[in-house]
């Protein structure tokens, strides 16, 4: 059985997690891209210049690793 404690700090935390969602979502809104276009295109750049080349969409490794785990159980 939970202690008393453990149940009030997990809905302390289910309760803050609606919050949270808000602010996030509040700032993600609100985001001033304009101000941050140099900081942006700085990591759009990086992930360009560290890109890698994919043969291959990651379907058939996905499938792979699938019947993998099914072969586990």
């Amino acid at each position: 059985m939970m202690k008393k404690a453990n149940k009030s700090w997990l809905e302390s935390w289910q309760r803050a997690e609606i919050s949270l969602k808000q602010i996030k979502q509040d700032e993600l809104c609100n985001y001033n891209y304009e101000a941050h276009i140099p900081a942006i295109d700085g990591m759009l750049q990086w992930a360009f210049d560290n890109r890698t080349t994919r043969t291959t969409s990651g379907l058939i490794e996905q499938q792979k690793f699938f019947m993998k785990m099914k072969k586990n159980r």
